[in-house]
């Protein structure tokens, strides 16, 4: 269901996402448990295609986050825990 592989993400100096590996499967149940800053949020934007990884690779449904984006969001719910207000620009 939710394959990552050396998942990569940093914001300027700061790496969010170090190398993940995780493979979820069709049924199990996950929780990312950690402290503020542990890239948990991050991970998960990325998977609901809300960021772009800087490297490594993530599949949702079978279908990959950088390539079959419109896919992944055909098939996952996201809802954050705050919404932000978009400028007219931002939205797509």
């Amino acid at each position: 269901m939710i394959k990552i592989r050396n998942l990569r993400k940093s914001y300027k100096k700061l790496i969010a996402v170090k190398d993940l590996d995780l493979d979820i499967d069709e049924g199990d149940l996950f929780g990312f448990i950690g402290p503020n800053g542990a890239g948990k949020t991050t991970t998960i934007k990325i998977l609901a295609t809300l960021l772009q990884p800087d490297g490594g690779s993530a599949w949702v449904g079978g279908y990959s986050v950088k390539a079959a984006g419109h896919k992944v969001r055909q098939s996952i719910g996201y809802m954050p825990d705050f919404f932000r207000h978009l400028r007219r620009d931002d939205r797509h």
